[in-house]
């Protein structure tokens, strides 16, 4: 069964915490992106950062030159890069989020979007399965 790391895109963007909200604007424009994982230097994933968490840039002189660490979201949701692609598949539907940090020994290694599991259905014939249902086909009468 393929794994998120199979899928995941390894070439990132990410935003450091210490970084001023311009600089993560001018980032996430340059990029296209709507949002990047924050990250420290050892490669944590401390938390998130979206338009949404910007917008203060446009009003506020001062927001301009604050860290990202003070309007980043904390709660921020990541999967292990060993995690099966149900697995993010059902975050990225439950918490309705575009992307998530993949991380692998604690570390920030990547991200996967929706369209990485998109790309990958157009690639397969097989729909993903539930791994429960593997596991107890009487299940499968009620799915």
């Amino acid at each position: 069964m393929p794994v998120i790391r199979d899928i995941m895109s390894r070439v990132v963007i990410s935003i450091r915490p210490e970084a001023t909200l311009l600089s993560a604007v001018k980032t996430l424009t340059r990029h296209h992106l709507s949002g990047a994982p924050v990250v420290t230097l050892q490669g944590e994933v401390i938390g998130f950062v979206s338009e949404p968490d910007l917008m203060d840039v446009l009003f506020d002189a001062e927001a301009r030159k604050s860290a990202v660490s003070n309007y980043m979201s904390r709660d921020v949701y990541v999967v292990n890069s060993q995690d099966s692609l149900v697995t993010a598949a059902k975050m990225l539907t439950i918490y309705n989020i575009r992307r998530l940090p993949v991380v692998a020994n604690g570390r920030f290694v990547g991200v996967v979007t929706r369209r990485d599991l998109l790309a990958y259905a157009l690639q397969h014939d097989e729909p993903l399965a539930e791994p429960l249902l593997e596991l107890i086909p009487e299940l499968c009468e009620f799915a």
